[in-house]
């Protein structure tokens, strides 16, 4: 299963809002060490989070933003960690491993998330 989303920069508001709604306290942290692009980067987390619900073909409600957890190896190279629902999820539909892709422009983020069986 694929899952993916475009979020606009611009659309956010209220980064800190949103962050305080949809990050894990390691996902903050994480975009903290950036004094640059900050909307940028909850506009790609937020992306993220969307295209995984997506891939998990789950309604809104159904999880948890914060049951997914964006995590990135030394290399930068992100990849996902399940928690909670998200993960009974994943096992449920026989799911082994989620990748995920992101890229961004000035303006706009994207995120692509693969299940992998």
């Amino acid at each position: 299963m694929i899952g993916f989303d475009l979020q606009e920069v611009e659309r956010i508001s209220d980064e800190q809002k949103l962050l305080g709604k949809i990050a894990l306290d390691s996902e903050k942290e994480y975009i903290q060490k950036f004094k640059c692009d900050f909307k940028m980067r909850v506009a790609a987390l937020w992306s993220v989070k969307e295209a995984v619900f997506k891939a998990l073909d789950v309604t809104e409600g159904e999880i948890s933003f914060k049951e997914i957890e964006l995590c990135h190896k030394e290399n930068g190279a992100p990849y996902v960690v399940l928690h909670g629902k998200a993960k009974d999820r994943l096992e449920s539909i026989g799911g082994k491993e989620i990748h995920v892709s992101i890229s961004h422009q000035k303006s706009i983020v994207g995120a692509a998330a693969t299940i992998e069986k």
